[in-house]
């Protein structure tokens, strides 16, 4: 633990601003397209494309061009293989998520057992390394952040009916196959973009935990979105607070106050019954 008077005294030094703002981002993109995948059941798909752009990234800095450029390549073709497999083929989307998380983890291990001077370089995209973001990453966070909210308000009837009632959407003309494709390719888009800031292992974690905690209190779609954004920033700045105070890894503070925040939420729904 470092000793200080002043427990905030962190938050006066530019390098810990951009860490802060840079995780709040990526929490915030996370828990949103996380309130997606976790109403459609797809909650493997954080993790599994998570390490596909993980398997990507190593990719890049082996070749030594834009590691986030192959990691969003990989990811990208990976969400085009599981929404085609999906619609057109006859596996899950949970069954070719894992088909595809099991060989880039193969993959990655195998690039990081050639890359030399640039396995620990590949290791901070897994774990995070919040306190290595410029403004670029910054702008192009809140850029996707941006983007993002368009597309939930301009699709969200689209999105509601895809998620509660598949049949009335179609029956409704709502393309199901392109909201699907929309929202596993932003999904990928989210978990590249997080990577850098919160981590691969980090960015599993912000897609499920506050949707789930949101879950368990809100009262409509629009309701658990907000929860989902309020308890992801909430959990990423209490946890970034702990990691710097006490010198500890950022991700398992941020997972630990997430996780506490969804046993608070399941207790209060349990208590309300």
């Amino acid at each position: 633990m470092i000793e200080i008077a002043n427990p905030f005294i962190f938050f006066k030094y530019g390098i810990f601003q951009k860490a802060i703002v840079a995780s709040l981002l990526s929490g915030i993109l996370c828990s949103i397209v996380g309130v997606y995948v976790y109403l459609r059941k797809m909650t493997f798909i954080g993790a599994g494309l998570a390490h596909i752009a993980f398997a990507g990234i190593s990719f890049g800095l082996l070749v030594g061009y834009f590691p986030m450029l192959w990691g969003f390549i990989f990811t990208l073709l990976a969400a085009i293989m599981v929404w085609f497999f999906s619609y057109r083929g006859k596996l899950t989307a949970d069954s070719t998520v894992g088909i595809l998380f099991a060989t880039s983890m193969g993959l990655a291990v195998f690039l990081l057992s050639i890359s030399g001077k640039y396995r620990a370089e590949a290791l901070s995209y897994l774990f995070g390394s919040p306190l290595t973001v410029n403004c670029i990453d910054i702008v192009f966070l809140f850029l996707t952040c941006v983007l993002l909210l368009i597309l939930v308000v301009y699709y969200y009837r689209d999105i509601y009916l895809t998620i509660f009632s598949e049949e009335i959407a179609k029956a409704s003309g709502i393309s199901t196959e392109k909201i699907t494709f929309v929202a596993t390719f932003f999904i990928s888009v989210a978990v590249v973009s997080a990577m850098k800031a919160v981590g691969a292992l980090l960015v599993f974690s912000l897609i499920v935990v506050p949707p789930a905690a949101a879950y368990e209190i809100a009262e409509s779609f629009t309701g658990m979105i907000l929860f989902s954004v309020l308890f992801a920033s909430f959990s990423v700045v209490l946890g970034l607070f702990f990691s710097f105070f006490f010198n500890v890894p950022s991700g398992s503070m941020i997972t630990f106050v997430a996780f506490a925040v969804f046993v608070l939420s399941y207790i209060k729904k349990w208590r309300s019954l």
